[in-house]
């Protein structure tokens, strides 16, 4: 037996974590079948000594364990030590070492500081010079935020990363900051500390606005604590005295709009000693009130892959030198560019994107933000000049785009005219670096290529919070996050990102007195609607189910009961009337086939009273009757209004597959409801009439009941929109209009994004369904595999690294056989219930199990 996947609330990494609050986790791995864990016993320990100690416990809990009453000093690297016994004898021992972060008053007298005079847009260099003795450095970690992003640098050599960092928050409640050790940065004699500045969305003032979206003018804090082999101390701090500022080649920069970057305006030499100090003007203290300093436990914005262009063709390249290259997919990220060598010094390079291309060949930029935000996505580059080819990555921006058009292109000897090579771009794609827990492969190549899709847009829209759309919004739309969340905990590690967007959500609310449509930002849109404001009950719920996490619940269970109530305060005989409803169906939201919104909108009130529920009796809280009582009145009400026992429907297919499968529809009437919406579907030729709350439920119950069939027809058929037709158009995202392709569109107006996740919600149903995996307990310590077999879809592979280890399903039917095979591997510390439609049920201990005829 062995033990791995040591966490500290929830990451395996930190140099920030919070000094109270500590939950720990692991996993075991064990040889030996049926193995699960007898007890654990866990200590905190400082150079080797016990701060905490657990005692042994009996419990096979391995998730989200709480160290009641500890509380750590700042800056302090301790070390997590925990000893499991398991029921077979044995013992296994595993650590983790972590250090804590800095609180408000150990920052040793660092200041927000910026240039003395701001030039909106210019990002600036901001430095300063020490010396370190000549003598053993034992450990130097750096603590550091730039607003609205910044890159930090020690002796020019850039100390993380990261892009476009920190993650945007409610700046005047919480601001994030990073931690990182550099002591192989640093060198005996002078050193120099560096951060080039950019707006991110701290300054950004061209979009949604004027000023009422900026929160302040760019400015860092940063503190460097040098400690030395001797037991003696350094510091560095950000302060008025020993730092100067210095503008960079970058003129301007915004993060929806682009960058301007003149090469003629560089300072090679700006993260050195040895730089001079002349050209540099005096910082000033950063007075604007902010909000509190917090580590930041969430993963940063990494590369996550690069795009060769696909091909290259003439925009007008022999006037100009325009040239658009496809990069092969729609993504979020920036690009390469390798300006070839001898290009004249001040030549001018444009380089404008876009997710699609209009009929005359050329982009088209609807669809990215020309219309909604008055710009568009656009870099322009001036060069250097010489004998080497020059490298150019945008810094301070990421566009959604697919296709790129460069201006200037030429050739030194022939001019303009000549066709470049595609390899001189690349796509850099940018996501949150959110660690993936899920492989899934089927025998069905629809739902392969969408899982395909659905994830690439899912990583085009994290970039520090869940985001609608990567070009035109970039906004953290509450309603498109709650959607897809169940997909996005059952794909990735989400606990440290969704533990940030919750306090987003909850110092949204603080700041406007009411819940927002978006969180987090200056652009709440007003205040949340049904559909929308129900996230901050749904993405904990569904992360308490998926994860185990009791925290979370902990942490918002006040703002969750206060959602319930605001809901209540809205209905009138238990309906509520208003919201946005089934969003954005094939047809658009006038589609006289889509679910009414006092529909979606009550059946989500019957949803969270019955989540709130289950969560009040699983924590003791003491509500469980008082919401019970409210789903019986609720669901009353629905029948009431609604539900035509005659017909069997509530005359919907969205309103029908949401009370299937959450129960609200009346006694007796399961059967004939079911048989009359897949009646229905058929009768209507599979024209899908569901948006993105529809067929998040409507989907994973017909696959549940008995008609996945059903549901790959209408979700792929290629006679009517759907994301089979989707996909045939040459979608490689996720589209926010399933029927863009089929609707002609005002070419003087704004059309929808080719990049938008939302509609992916139902496709949770791939672990859930297909493969059959849900927990029985919170966490997946039990659990059920109970796959929905269906036709046309002959095999499923999935692999999912629940939090007690990896869960995998495997079934097929063999060429030569009429059964089927399926092989189930179970994790240490856990049991399964599997259930194959025909069979009695098997209970599993971990261990990997074969059954081998199954009808």
């Amino acid at each position: 037996m062995m033990l791995y996947d040591l966490t500290v609330n929830g990451v395996t990494a930190t140099l920030t974590a919070p000094l109270s609050g500590l939950r720990f986790g692991w996993k075991m791995q064990s040889d030996k079948t049926d193995t699960f864990q007898i007890s654990y016993r866990f200590t905190v320990s400082l150079n080797g000594s016990a701060v905490y100690d657990s005692g042994r416990v009996l419990s096979p809990e391995s998730v989200d364990i709480r160290a009641e009453g500890l509380v750590l000093d700042p800056e302090t690297e301790y070390c997590f030590n925990v000893e499991v016994e398991d029921n077979h004898g044995e013992t296994a021992f595993a650590s983790l070492s972590f250090a804590t972060g800095l609180t408000k008053n150990e920052w040793r007298g660092a200041k927000w500081i910026r240039p003395k005079k701001h030039i909106p847009g210019w990002a600036p260099y901001l430095r300063t010079k020490f010396v370190v003795p000549e003598k053993p450095v034992a450990q130097a970690v750096l603590y550091y935020c730039g607003l609205g992003c910044g890159e930090f640098y020690i002796n020019g050599q850039r100390t993380d990363d990261y892009y476009i960092d920190p993650p945007a928050t409610n700046y005047e409640r919480t601001i994030l900051y990073r931690g990182t050790d550099v002591t192989a940065l640093l060198t005996a004699g002078g050193n120099a500390l560096s951060v080039l500045l950019g707006e991110g969305f701290y300054s950004q003032s061209r979009v949604w606005g004027s000023a009422g979206f900026v929160y302040g003018k760019e400015c860092a804090i940063a503190a460097l604590r040098i400690r030395f082999a001797d037991g003696t101390e350094q510091t560095v701090v950000t302060g008025t005295d020993n730092w100067k500022y210095k503008y960079s080649p970058i003129s301007t920069n915004n993060i929806y709009a682009g960058e301007v970057y003149d090469c003629r305006l560089e300072t090679p030499d700006f993260g050195l000693f040895e730089s001079s100090d002349e050209d540099w003007g005096p910082v000033v203290e950063d007075e604007t009130p902010k909000g509190e300093l917090t580590g930041c436990l969430m993963p940063p914005v990494k590369l996550i892959r690069e795009l060769p262009a696909i091909s290259v063709k003439c925009a007008s390249g022999a006037s100009d030198g325009a040239w658009i290259f496809d990069m092969g997919e729609n993504f979020a990220g920036i690009y390469e560019l390798r300006i070839p060598a001898h290009s004249p010094r001040g030549a001018v390079y444009v380089v404008r994107t876009a997710e699609a291309l209009n009929a005359g060949g050329g982009l088209d930029f609807r669809s990215s933000g020309a219309f909604a935000t008055q710009c568009i996505q656009q870099e322009i580059y001036i060069a250097r000049g010489g004998a080497e080819a020059e490298i150019y990555r945008p810094r301070f921006t990421y566009h959604g785009f697919r296709y790129v058009e460069i201006t200037g292109i030429h050739d030194i000897s022939q001019g303009y005219g000549t066709m470049p090579k595609a390899d001189i771009i690349k796509g850099l794609a940018l996501s949150t670096d959110l660690k993936r827990i899920t492989a899934f492969d089927s025998g069905n190549r629809d739902l392969n290529k969408l899982h395909g899709i659905m994830d690439n847009t899912f990583r085009s829209n994290y970039h520090g919070y869940p985001e609608d759309c990567p070009a035109r919004e970039k906004c953290g739309w509450l309603g498109d996050a709650e959607v897809v969340s169940n997909w996005a905990l059952l794909n990735y590690d989400m606990t440290a990102a969704y533990e940030k967007y919750m306090n987003d959500i909850r110092t949204t609310t603080e700041v406007y007195g009411t819940w927002q449509m978006i969180a987090p930002g200056k652009r709440g849109c007003g205040e949340a609607s049904p559909l929308w404001g129900c996230a901050q009950i749904i993405i904990p719920y569904y992360m308490w189910q998926y994860t185990g996490n009791r925290s979370v619940i902990l942490d918002n269970i006040d703002m969750m009961r206060r959602w319930v109530e605001h809901e209540t305060n809205r209905a009138t005989d238990c309906i509520i009337s208003e919201g946005l409803g089934d969003w954005d169906p094939a047809g658009g939201n006038n589609n006289p086939r889509r679910m009414p919104v006092p529909h979606s909108s009550t059946l989500m009130y019957y949803e969270i009273c019955l989540r709130m529920s289950e969560i009040s009796k699983a924590f003791g809280f003491g509500d469980e009757q008082k919401y019970l009582d409210m789903c019986a009145e609720i669901k009353d009400a629905l029948n009431r209004h609604f539900y035509d026992r005659e017909r069997h429907t509530y005359g919907y297919w969205g309103s029908d597959g949401v009370a299937l499968l959450l129960g609200t529809y009346p006694e007796g009437e399961f059967a004939p409801l079911l048989q009359n919406t897949v009646q229905t579907i058929r009768d209507e030729k599979f024209e899908m009439p569901t948006g993105i709350y529809g067929n998040k439920y409507l989907v994973p119950a017909l696959m549940k009941f008995g008609y996945g069939d059903v549901a790959l027809s209408y979700l792929f058929n290629r006679f009517s929109p759907s994301f089979g037709t989707m996909m045939d158009a040459g979608g490689t995202s996720m589209w926010e209009e399933p029927d863009m392709h089929f609707v002609e569109k005002d070419s003087t107006k704004g059309v929808a994004s080719y990049n938008h996740p939302m509609h992916g919600g139902f496709m949770y149903s791939y672990i859930t369904c297909l493969a059959g995996i849900e927990p029985l307990v919170p966490g997946f310590r039990r659990f059920r595999v109970r796959p929905c077999r269906m036709d046309g879809v002959p095999s499923i592979d999935v692999s999912y690294d629940s939090p007690y280890g990896t869960i995998k399903v495997e079934y097929h039917k063999p060429v030569d056989s009429v059964n089927y095979c399926c092989t189930i591997t179970v994790p240490a510390n856990t049991q399964a219930v599997f259930e194959w439609k025909g069979a009695e049920p098997h209970i599993l201990g971990s261990g990997t199990w074969i059954f081998d005829k199954l009808d």
